[in-house]
Formats: structure tokens, sequence, C-alpha cells
């Protein structure tokens, strides 16, 4: 089973289990108090690896206990244990649609390889604020190769993909949000955005769609157009199963059914979202290459020489360049921070040519992400 000791602990201190530490910090005590019913039940796990064989012996039998206690097959439990890890969405097709309880080949590859495009368009404006582009970014295109094709469900024909977003280990103060994800970021404009289209339909405009900055982009659109048209279904149900490791509080998705009904509003959407205004902001994504400052190093925020810096931006338009960008001394200083620890960086501006040089004018919205 390919969970972790931290996954199992997590989740049987969500069951109730009290965790304890032995008091020279070298093991960690699941105990599950007896009741009337059964006695006490101990699972012991070593806070340091022991190496892969002796780990994996401990969760294979951690796995067992919590099995033969709760009545879990072993695709039960890791189902449980994954949902802590990964944000699902699962499709349905109903039982109408279906062939000797089967689809198509080409019905599958085409939903697959559109959730796939979807979930790499909806990272692509995650990553940049970019709600139109001609080629996805490579981060994103990693991210959504790395979501899982999960077993499929019991009822009618089901797809699950697996999302991942890892167990919240921040440690915030109370007063401050946590940093989500990039997986809950991702699922979260997708199920955004269903429903901003479902209310675009039901009033008969694109308005909803158009004004909900978190929700669809035009890739988005065409490649749920490209899920309706080349599948051939009528109509399939999608739901959301988000790990509650992440914003606990926050209701879950609502579902959401792919029809062939919504094929022309996405149409009008994609185009309404595809920027033709070239004096537009863009945003460039990417990592920071260079910097630049022609000034006093030890007294940066007073001194106001140029700082500049330049970032490597695969852009859709005119691939690889070297973008520079001149930044005030609080955000210039951010970005050498950036640069030391390797984090993509996302600015937007308006992208000038000069001679064989790329300058991007009026920086503003300097975002860094973990990915």
């Amino acid at each position: 089973m390919d969970v972790t000791k931290q996954a199992i602990i997590r989740y049987l201190v969500r069951q109730g289990w009290a965790q304890q530490n032995s008091r020279d910090g070298s093991l960690i005590r699941l105990v599950l108090s007896d009741d009337d019913a059964r006695p006490s039940v101990n699972i012991f796990f070593s806070v340091a690896s022991a190496g892969a064989d002796a780990d994996g012996a401990e969760v294979a039998a951690a796995a067992e206990t919590i099995q033969q206690i709760y009545g879990l097959s072993e695709s039960a439990l890791r189902a449980n244990l994954v949902s802590l890890t990964f944000d699902k969405i699962l499709a349905t097709v109903p039982d109408d649609f279906l062939r000797y309880e089967s689809i198509e080949l080409r019905a599958a590859r085409s939903y697959l390889n559109g959730m796939k495009g979807i979930i790499a368009a909806s990272a692509t404006t995650v990553l940049t604020g970019e709600r139109s582009f001609r080629r996805t970014v490579k981060e994103a295109k990693d991210y959504a190769d790395g979501c899982r094709f999960a077993h499929t469900f019991k009822g009618s024909f089901g797809l699950a993909i697996e999302s991942p977003v890892g167990l919240n280990n921040q440690t915030v103060m109370p007063f401050v949000e946590p940093e989500l994800p990039l997986g809950r970021k991702i699922v979260r404009r997708i199920a955004v955005g269903l429903q901003s289209l479902r209310e675009s339909y039901s009033q008969n405009d694109l308005d909803p769609i158009l004004a909900t900055s978190e929700g669809l982009n035009a890739n988005m659109c065409n490649e749920l157009v490209g899920i309706i048209e080349g599948t051939g279904i009528p109509r399939i149900d999608l739901s959301f199963v988000l790990s509650p490791e992440w914003e606990p509080g926050v209701p879950a998705p609502q579902s959401f059914k792919i029809e062939s009904r919504y094929r022309d509003i996405l149409k009008e959407a994609a185009a309404r979202l595809t920027k033709t205004d070239e004096n537009a902001d863009v945003s460039i994504f990417g990592r920071i290459v260079n910097l630049h400052n022609v000034g006093d190093p030890s007294d940066l925020m007073g001194d106001d020489a140029d700082r500049i810096i330049q970032v490597n931006w695969d852009s859709p338009e005119h691939g690889v360049i070297k973008v520079s960008v001149s930044l005030g001394p609080a955000s210039y200083l951010a970005a050498v921070e950036v640069h030391k620890q390797g984090r993509p960086i996302s600015i937007q501006g308006k992208l000038q040519r000069k001679g064989r040089s790329w300058v991007l004018l009026d920086a503003k919205d300097i975002r860094t992400t973990s990915a």
C-alpha cells in the first residue's frame, strides 16, 4: 500500500485515537481507548526512518490492524488515506449512456485528455494570472502529469482523478491564513469555474463566467468543448471530494454535469476571454536568472538607483525569452530572496521589445510560488 506513516497517524488522530510520544522521542504511540466492546489498541511508529523495509513493515502492520478494527478492505483503507493527501475529481457516466456497462476507448481517452488539459490550463492561470494563453507553462504540465488516475468506483461507470495536495504541516498564527497548495488552488478554480458556467447558461449571459476571476479561462473552456465533442457522451456527472487537511470549514464544491447544451456558451466564453488587446497587461512567469543593482548594496532602501532583474519566461507568443524588469527597493529585496531559494516568480506588466531585448514596464502584482 503506497501510504506513509504520517498519513496513517493523521488518519487515526482524526478517528479519535490519542497520539503520545515516548520520553526519548524515538517512538510515537497511537491509542484507541477501550470501551465495553473491546480493549484498548496500540499502534507504534518509530520517529526516525529505519530504512525502507522497516518503515514498510510498520505501515503494513498498522494497516492490517486498522482494517481489522474498522472492517475495511485494503482498497477502502487506501481510499480513506488518499482522501487526506489528494483532492479528487470524480466523473460518472450515467447508465443510460453505457453499452454493456462500458464506454468506447475513444470516449475515455477524450475525457482523460480533456481533464488533463483542464488541470494544466487551471494551473497555468494559478501560476501566471493569465486567463488566455497559447501554451501552458512547463510547471503546469508537470503538475497535470503528476495527477493520478485512480481505481474506478462502484455504481455507474466511474473515472477518478487524484490531484495531490499533501498533508497540512504548516505552522501559522491564528490570524494568518495558511498558504494553500497548488493542487487545491487548481481544483478550486475548476469547481468555481463550472459553477459560473452553470449560472451563465441559466441566465443566458456570459457575465458570470467573465466576471469570475477565480474561474474558467479561455483554454479551460476549449478543453470542456473538446470533452463534449470528443467523447460523444451527452452527459458526464462530476463531483469533488476535497482533502479535509485544507480549508476544513469550507463547504465541498457543488456537483456538476458536463452536458452538450453547454457547447455554444463555452465557445463564446473562450472567444471573449482570449485577449486581443496588444496593450493589455501580461503575466510573465519563471525563475530569476540575473539581478543587477548599480547603487549602494548596503543601502537598497535609501538609494534610488536602478534595480533590475531578468526572468526566464516561456512565452506563448515568443518562446523562451529573458525579460528585464525594473523594481522598487522592497520588491527587489523580495526578488533576491526568491532567487536564493530557486523559486519562480510571477509579475504583471506591459511587455515591450527593445532591439533584441525584452522589458516589462509598469511591473505590479509580484507573486512567488513554491511550484
